[in-house]
């Protein structure tokens, strides 16, 4: 592992412990806040995939709900459209809702517009999350949280690659990895406030490109952890993704939830999609 680069706020941390809204009371440490990237247009998915309905409730609702549900978590900051936002926080009752930052032209320009609203300090544990990771669990959240604790500069969960990974040389294959060395990386990624400051105020070409933000902590040398992540944790990308979250929901309520979504599939619901 590289060194630590205390300079570059990347060094070890105060461990302590947290439990979410299932498995007991907040311990020890500050909490932490999420920021929920929600600007997408879903050029894929025909339409804003983030307020595409699942089981009668938009997207993002079933996100915010999470960190909603997670005691660790005292504030939830988003990236989107406001207005739509906000009066979405509102009808679904998610508390912890404390503002909206305006989208960038990519990924990282979003990221460092949601940043602007964190006026925590700089020891906070800032979780930045795909707002279409609609599934993403109050445990995964914790785990994350309490590998930043246990003195990690970044946490991120990841799963096994369990497909054959070929490197493309146009339509020829040039290598094949080695799969068992492979991650899927997901969201939520955790690191501290102070950190994520610095790395944002650097030269934008430094980071414009970033499709995550773990990459950027990794060229600081820092130490990113990896936590199991969640197979169900999926990403809404294509219609069949629909399809699939609202499964993963329904299984996740009651026998009848199931019972009726298998209705709705056998019917107008499906020919819907």
């Amino acid at each position: 592992m590289a060194p630590k680069n205390r300079e570059s706020g990347i060094g070890s941390r105060e461990s302590g412990k947290r439990r979410c809204a299932d498995g007991g009371g907040v311990s020890g440490g500050r909490g932490a806040v999420a920021l929920v990237l929600a600007g997408g247009v879903g050029s894929r998915m025909g339409r804003p995939k983030q307020f595409i309905e699942l089981l009668g409730k938009p997207a993002l609702f079933h996100t915010l709900n999470a960190f909603e549900k997670c005691s660790a978590i005292e504030k939830i900051y988003t990236v989107g459209d406001e207005a739509r936002i906000s009066a979405l926080a509102r009808e679904h009752g998610i508390r912890k809702y404390a503002g909206c930052a305006e989208p960038g032209e990519s990924r990282a320009f979003s990221t460092r517009s949601g940043l602007l609203l964190c006026d925590e300090d700089p020891e906070t544990i800032v979780l930045i999350h795909d707002g279409s990771r609609c599934l993403v669990s109050p445990d995964l959240i914790e785990g994350i949280i309490a590998a930043v604790e246990d003195g990690a500069d970044g946490a991120i969960p990841a799963t096994p690659v369990s497909d054959t990974i070929k490197v493309a040389n146009g339509d020829s294959v040039a290598k094949t990895l080695d799969r068992s060395e492979l991650r899927a990386v997901q969201t939520p990624q955790a690191f501290r406030l102070g950190l994520l400051r610095r790395i944002f105020a650097d030269r934008e070409e430094d980071f414009a490109a970033a499709t995550d933000d773990a990459c950027l902590v990794e060229r600081l040398g820092g130490d990113v952890r990896l936590v199991p992540g969640e197979r169900s944790n999926i990403k809404l990308t294509s219609p069949e993704d629909v399809i699939l979250a609202e499964a993963i929901l329904a299984s996740r309520g009651s026998r009848d939830d199931f019972a009726g979504l298998l209705g709705l599939r056998g019917s107008h619901h499906g020919a819907s999609r």
